[in-house]
């Protein structure tokens, strides 16, 4: 017996090179395409900027007759620091397996490779144009970079990295605006998102030293399915302030070339700005954020056993009798999903004068207050994002 169960491990180390990479940091920024993550951000300035205008002190909100056009750029930067399964949190040491410690059993929640710190950033590039005064029409790019480093049980790879970066998921979306009254107003979003972003990534893992394996999920740079996004923002002002509240929605179509779909997203928001000056707005936002698990499975993640068995004229031993089928979390589509609260602070930067009225600058940063995963999985630290937009 002891000579199958070490036939096994060393399978799993050849086997496991899917694990060497992963990660499953909130689906805000990786169960959906990362470009979704600058949806909201950019609806709700569209809603409060683009389309509309604050006027200064005091003045009511008021449609930007002469602006049809309406371009940004935002960047974003997400870290992951830590583990959390649940809403508590779990240790590096509680996540990673040491295989070779005689007193340390495989459970369902540890691995032989674990993913430490992540980083995550994203440019976005977004076209409008207004049909009307009612109706718009938009195009998304977004570029991503995710880096990941890992530690691991395995030998020669006890500490590594792992990068992809490419174009995600172009989104096209029509927009109608139906204002209630002189001081809000309510928009309604259709977004479709297109399988453009890649997902079938590839990297160096330890699976093979010298050939580049397929990344799991988390790595991907798109869903790989057609993904339908509705949204609906409410915008109001009174006095200084400007306030709203939104909800957007991520739906999958189907399955993917690779025979998963990741999970459903739905993110709702409240957020309120006050001019401080007409070139100064302060600003403060909750984001409460719920995804799915994925359905399905990627066949060049799953680990099988080989086809001969470990020990000649011996009954074939199930993998699962020694320990998961899973050698990483990230792989295990179970161990994607939960809820999410963040609170933000933010600086709109604009000048009202001339040609620049109708161009700011937005910086934001903030962190979650509220993480319950179902994990184990690694936890969002900090977030930041700048946004540049302007209309003619």
């Amino acid at each position: 017996m002891k000579t199958i169960k070490n036939y096994l491990l060393a399978y799993l180390f050849l086997a496991m090179g899917l694990s060497a990479f992963g990660q499953t940091p909130p689906v805000d920024l990786a169960n959906m395409s990362l470009g979704d993550l600058l949806n909201a951000k950019i609806i709700r300035s569209y809603a409060d900027h683009a389309a509309f205008k604050t006027g200064g002190q005091g003045a009511p909100l008021g449609y930007l007759d002469s602006s049809r056009f309406h371009f940004s750029t935002s960047y974003v930067k997400v870290r992951f620091d830590g583990y959390m399964d649940g809403t508590d949190d779990v240790s590096i040491n509680d996540v990673l397996w040491p295989w070779y410690e005689a007193d340390s059993p495989r459970t369902d929640e540890n691995f032989p490779v674990v993913p430490t710190v992540i980083t995550q950033e994203a440019v976005q590039f977004k076209g409008a144009y207004d049909l009307s005064e009612q109706w718009s029409l938009s195009l998304s790019i977004p570029y991503i970079r995710q880096e990941t480093e890992h530690v691991s049980s395995k030998p020669g790879f006890d500490e590594f990295t792992i990068v992809s970066e490419g174009f995600g998921d172009v989104e096209l979306a029509a927009t109608w605006l139906h204002r209630l009254n002189q001081n809000s107003s309510i928009l309604v979003n259709l977004g479709f998102s297109l399988p453009t972003g890649s997902i079938d990534e590839k990297g160096r893992t330890p699976k093979d030293a010298n050939v580049d394996t397929q990344l799991p999920y988390t790595m991907q740079l798109g869903s790989g399915t057609y993904d339908i996004k509705p949204s609906i923002v409410y915008s109001g002002a009174a006095g200084d302030w400007t306030y709203g509240a939104n909800l957007n929605m991520t739906l999958r179509t189907g399955k993917n070339d690779r025979d998963y779909r990741l999970g459903n997203v739905y993110q709702a928001g409240i957020w309120t700005r006050y001019a401080l000056t007409d070139w100064i707005q302060p600003s403060f936002r909750i984001d409460g954020i719920v995804w799915g698990d994925i359905s399905g499975e990627d066949e060049d993640l799953a680990l099988t056993l080989p086809e001969q068995n470990p020990v000649p004229n011996s009954p074939p031993v199930p993998y699962s009798q020694i320990g998961l089928p899973y050698p990483a979390a990230v792989v295990k589509p179970d161990n994607f999903g939960g809820t999410k609260l963040l609170a933000l602070v933010g600086l709109r930067l604009k000048d009202p004068r001339g040609r620049l009225e109708n161009t700011f600058l937005e910086l934001e940063a903030g962190a979650p207050f509220y993480q319950d995963l179902n994990g184990p999985q690694p936890s969002e630290d900090w977030r930041f994002s700048a946004s540049f937009v302007f209309s003619f």
